[in-house]
């Protein structure tokens, strides 16, 4: 675990302190820079070099002899294809090497002394460099001479191969605990497979072997008669195979068994069908062994027998199990005795994940009421009054009756998720102490629940897809009063598009706040009064900036408690309003998820923000006149208190004002643009009569905004183009007013791309396209060019929505505190 303290930003790399096990080290973080060379100017002090994420295609000798107190090097996810004999030379305290994610190929002739000078190194990385293997049936021999001499390695991850040979240097390494296999190509798993590793193994993870089927002797262990993890998830032995290897620690005591995804329908046949029915044969050596983890997830588990799954010897050591992705009931009439004696011997469980498990079947002999379960007659079950963490998610399930889960009184369930979730299961609690509530329910329906728990309980909250526009919308500051004790709060995917000023304000100790995939064209300004903040994430809504007003409070957080912001997929702007925001991304400390976001040129070119930063000079010249306003707007706001001495002294009012006011009308002819109207009016067909009585009465006389409508306001003899540009140029706002005669007109052509070119040249402020009985479909392409930056509106049929339509609209339209938000009706 690494805790930030404090950097140094060097042209190619970040020189941080950090305090890594209790102790402060210094990192040298270089990854992700583009870098095709080993930095030769970095402090000779540093103990972590990270070079990941970069260009590098060799190490060559003497790369590293600068650095001789280098404890940690990292060079993974790179193109490194090539070892020097002298590549390590000098890392004499190097404790960990990561080399993952190359191309380096291990059946290459490499010379011993390549680790010679990094012999003490406890633990190496070098998986996922090898490729597909074309021929499966050949033997593949490992340079166990180069890996021999790590005597001292206590992890090793590394690729495996069809038909691997390790050889005798192998069991040199006799202090190796964790052995980590991946990119594996494994078709063959042979009782000689392993017999060159250390009987001291403690960890064996041989993870997504999927190209062929795994042929296992049931043998295959016996050279590790001290593991204490098995991770074989995503290898495909299937399940039955899987569970006939564990026979060498029957009776044992196992952390992690993990038996994920290891039955797949491409290895389906008549001896192994991929879906399967757990029988007691399959349980005879994992009923006997104490397992504090179990996941046997992904198998296409339809069923279990009596006698099989839920009897194990010693079912008080499991603490996590994990049925995600299979497609049987936990509990009915034949195994109900099973499941409710496992339950109350369970003392010790925490988890179960039942996610996305599909079930629909009609139970025989039934639950049918309360007398019954009080007579243990029935589908149900008590569930372990240990429990703390319950994921119920993504779970069709539909049996005739329901089944029942009764959470005893004194329950322990922390965590519960019942999102996307389709069942008639029903959840009996007795008492609730949820900490953690995730759904995707109808809002109404997850605040009927949420208002069940104790305030000061709730600490996560995740409600995505829930609609919760709707509810902003109805419920406005409300909203959120049921959350006052909540810290974590998830309302993504949700479409909200602004927020109401006091919707957070409930929340006092809300510290991550996750908005991503909304509406929102701006941060909600009043998080500057949620002081506990440290993650912020904004990604993948319709940003076009961060505000000062924001970048000041991020910056303040990070100086109180660190603060991560999350921004990327938003449509940034990298013109002269944005300079400072371009700025800001470079220089603050706020840990932002990436350097370099994508962002549009004022000339609608996309670019990213770190070359617009790096090419400053170019770019933005002509901010140069921008930033001349802002000077002579801070001199006459200046002038104005000089002035006003200067009249006190004088008493010459008259030449005083004077002067004022013509500085003013100067400054302000350069500042800012003189409408004539503020609404330009586009149209086709027969909808003149709904503009001229229903829509220009209410902007003109009851809201006081001129607008100039082309039948209504265009001089006889003037040329029609130069009128509506002209009157485009002019105006504030233009609207289009869409009917199903636009699908027949192509007149709007010149008024759309003068449009487009205005609001280019910053002289439009909006675009606001109003749909009147059409649908959004066949609304014309066209439109389709400016839909960025365009705001629409659907106009109701139902009168009863008309309010709320002219609320909307007026709100696009004016400075209201609502203003300059995305509507959708």
């Amino acid at each position: 675990m690494l805790e930030f303290k404090q950097f140094i930003r060097l042209p190619d790399c970040e020189i941080t302190y950090v305090v890594k096990k209790s102790l402060e080290v210094k990192l040298a973080d270089c990854k992700n820079r583009g870098l095709n060379f080993i930095p030769q100017n970095l402090p000779g002090d540093i103990n972590v070099l990270d070079l990941s994420s970069n260009q590098l295609t060799a190490i060559k000798n003497n790369s590293f002899i600068n650095y001789k107190y280098l404890q940690e090097l990292i060079l993974g996810k790179n193109q490194i294809e090539d070892l020097s004999s002298e590549s390590f030379k000098g890392l004499y305290n190097l404790d960990a090497l990561d080399m993952s994610h190359n191309m380096l190929d291990l059946s290459k002739a490499y010379s011993a002394e390549i680790f010679l000078p990094i012999k003490n190194l406890t633990k190496l990385h070098i998986r996922s460099n090898m490729p597909q293997p074309i021929n499966f049936d050949k033997d593949f021999i490992y340079p166990d001479h180069v890996f021999g001499v790590l005597s001292e390695l206590s992890f090793l991850g590394i690729d495996m191969m069809p038909v691997p040979q390790f050889g005798k240097g192998f069991s040199h390494i006799t202090n190796l605990r964790e052995l980590h296999f991946q990119s594996c190509y494994l078709v063959s798993m042979a009782n000689t497979t392993f017999q060159a590793f250390s009987y001291f193994v403690q960890e064996l993870s041989l993870t997504n072997c999927r190209l062929k089927t795994v042929r296992t002797d049931v043998d295959s262990l016996l050279q590790f008669p001290n593991l204490r993890v098995i991770d074989f998830h995503g290898t495909f032995m299937h399940l039955k195979r899987a569970l006939h290897l564990i026979h060498p620690y029957s009776y044992s005591n196992l952390t992690t068994i993990n038996f994920s995804h290891v039955s797949d329908d491409s290895i389906d046949s008549s001896e192994l069908p991929f879906v399967t029915t757990i029988t007691p044969d399959m349980m005879k050596y994992l009923k006997t062994i104490c397992v504090k983890n179990l996941d046997l997830s992904d198998n296409d588990i339809v069923d279990y027998e009596s006698g099989s799954l839920f009897t194990f010897d010693r079912p008080e050591c499991l603490q996590n199990m994990s049925f995600k992705r299979n497609r049987f009931a936990i509990v009915n009439k034949r195994t109900v005795s099973d499941v409710n004696s496992f339950c109350r011997k369970a003392v010790l469980l925490k988890s179960i994940d039942y996610s996305y498990n599909s079930v629909s079947y009609k139970i025989v002999n039934p639950v049918i009421s309360n007398l019954e379960i009080d007579k243990s007659h029935g589908s149900y079950a008590i569930l372990p009054k240990s429990l703390e963490k319950l994921d119920m998610s993504y779970t069709i399930f539909s049996t005739y009756p329901p089944i029942f889960f009764i959470f005893p009184e004194n329950n322990n369930l922390k965590y519960l998720d019942i999102s996307n979730q389709r069942t008639n299961m029903v959840l009996l609690f007795l008492k609730i102490e949820i900490e953690t509530f995730i759904s995707t329910e109808l809002y109404e329906t997850a605040w009927s629940e949420i208002k069940r728990f104790p305030r000061n309980n709730l600490k996560t909250v995740v409600l995505m897809d829930a609609y919760l526009n709707e509810g902003i919308e109805k419920q406005g500051n409300r909203l959120f009063e049921v959350l006052s004790s909540v810290e974590s709060l998830d309302i993504s995917r949700n479409d909200i598009w602004y927020f109401p000023n006091k919707l957070l304000k409930p929340m006092l100790n809300l510290s991550s706040l996750y908005l991503r995939r909304n509406l929102l064209q701006d941060i909600p300004v009043q998080l500057v009064d949620q002081t506990k903040i440290k993650v912020l994430d904004l990604r993948y809504n319709i940003l076009t900036s961060v505000s000062s007003t924001i970048r000041n409070w991020a910056d303040q957080m990070q100086e109180r408690h660190g603060m991560s912001l999350f921004l990327d997929g938003n449509a940034f702007m990298c013109n002269c309003d944005n300079l400072d925001f371009v700025r800001w991304i470079k220089t603050t400390k706020v840990d932002l998820d990436s350097q370099s976001y994508k962002c549009q040129l004022s000339n609608g070119t996309v670019t990213d923000t770190l070359t617009a930063y790096n090419s400053l000079s170019n770019l933005f010249a002509d901010c140069k006149s921008n930033m001349w306003l802002t000077f002579a707007s801070t001199l006459l706001s200046t002038c104005v208190t000089i002035f006003l001495l200067l009249v006190l002294y004088s008493k010459r009012w008259k030449i005083a004002f004077f002067i004022y006011g013509v500085i003013q009308r100067t400054i302000e002819k350069k500042v800012r643009k003189t409408y004539q109207y503020d609404v330009y009016m586009s149209y086709e067909g027969e909808v003149v009569v709904w503009i001229k009585d229903v829509l220009a009465p209410k902007l003109e006389t009851e809201w006081g905004l001129p607008m100039c409508i082309k039948d209504r306001d265009f001089l006889i003899g003037e040329s029609l183009l130069d009128t509506e540009a002209e009157c485009i140029q002019n105006s504030r706002f233009i609207i289009f007013l869409i009917t199903p005669d636009f699908k027949s007109s192509h007149d709007f052509l010149f008024e759309l791309d003068r449009a487009k070119y205005e609001r280019v040249t910053k002289q439009l402020e909006k675009i606001i396209v109003i749909s009147k009985d059409i649908r959004i479909t066949d609304i014309p392409y066209e439109f389709s060019y400016i839909w960025n930056y365009a705001y629409l509106v659907q106009w109701p049929k139902d009168l009863e929505d008309l309010d709320d339509a002219w609320r909307k609209l007026k709100m696009l339209l004016t400075n209201g505190s609502a203003a300059n938000k995305k509507v959708t009706l």
